[in-house]
């Protein structure tokens, strides 16, 4: 009898995967910049993870993480399956200051289009934009939509079962809690605010699919992640 041989396993995607997706969409549906947020580390508003982009330092820094988070969060954001809808920085005057909004001009972001990325229990946007109003083909731009939604729940998948989930600092603050520690004494361990540690846990809670400290705690043991 043959013996029979597994089929060797397909390796994982990575954020550099999903970098290099985001990027050919870009090219494909004529959009010059990409940005992929987790919008709900922890669930708290205003919370803002930018998992990959290609806008540059200074576009960010300029524009402010505050001012992208009222953009991701906002509800002008098109689910999959429907159309992609176009949005002049002007037309979001009701999201942003008007500073805000002179910003992104400057910064050529010209036509903004914010896309729904559901996977999972994660909750994602990709904001894509270009230099020239009317230059994104909004067909193609939904088809990257569908493929992004694809790998990123394929890493929220490999995230959960590998448990190599939590950052050095999320992992520190964990421990400190599970030990009974509050915040505040927490932040005195590690020289940071007590809002930083709630933070932290905060984003520990959320990746590691916990309802709260209890259970995010219980499940790290468990996996040996503290």
């Amino acid at each position: 009898m043959r013996e029979r041989t597994a089929a060797p396993r397909r390796k994982a995607a990575t954020r550099r995967d999903l970098a290099t997706l985001a990027r050919q969409g870009c090219r494909e549906a004529g959009a010059a910049f990409y940005l992929i947020a987790d919008t709900a580390p922890g669930g708290a508003s205003g919370a803002l993870r930018i998992l990959v982009s290609n806008w540059s330092f200074d576009t960010i820094e300029d524009v402010g993480l505050s001012a992208i988070a009222r953009l991701v969060e906002s509800p002008i954001s098109t689910s999959p399956g429907a159309a992609p809808c176009a949005w002049h920085p002007l037309a979001l005057a009701a999201l942003l200051a008007q500073d805000d909004v002179a910003r992104l001009c400057q910064h050529d972001h010209q036509e903004m289009f914010l896309l729904k990325l559901p996977a999972g229990k994660g909750r994602f946007i990709g904001l894509f934009s270009a230099m020239t109003a009317g230059s994104v083909d909004a067909a193609r731009l939904a088809r990257t939509q569908m493929a992004l939604c694809h790998m990123l729940s394929g890493l929220e998948n490999e995230k959960a079962a590998s448990g190599e989930l939590l950052s050095e600092r999320e992992r520190e603050c964990l421990s400190w809690v599970s030990q009974g520690k509050t915040a505040d004494e927490v932040s005195q361990i590690l020289n940071v605010s007590s809002n930083t540690v709630n933070s932290y846990v905060a984003h520990a809670i959320h990746k590691l699919s916990a309802k709260n400290r209890a259970m995010a705690i219980a499940t790290a043991i468990r996996r040996g992640i503290i």
